[in-house]
């Protein structure tokens, strides 16, 4: 299977960190790629668990706290 690749328009799943204080514990909410950077990254707009919109620049792959990565397919 090939790899995939991020494109504007894709639907990801973003990783928030959660909050220092620990009263936000790290969630996993939709979001869309705007774009995509010459570097990899992405820019998109994060669907939030908490509420609202809100835009995310520079994102990187991956699994960790501020990334985002593909849906599991179900």
């Amino acid at each position: 299977m090939e790899e995939q690749k991020p494109s504007i328009g894709r639907i990801v799943v973003y990783n928030h960190p959660g909050s220092a204080d620990g009263k936000f514990p790290p969630k996993q909410s939709p979001a869309l790629i705007q774009k995509v950077n010459e570097n990899g990254t992405v820019e998109m707009v994060v669907f939030s668990v908490y509420g609202g919109l809100f835009f995310n620049h520079s994102v990187e792959q991956g699994d960790g706290p501020s990334q985002w990565n593909w849906p599991v397919k179900v």
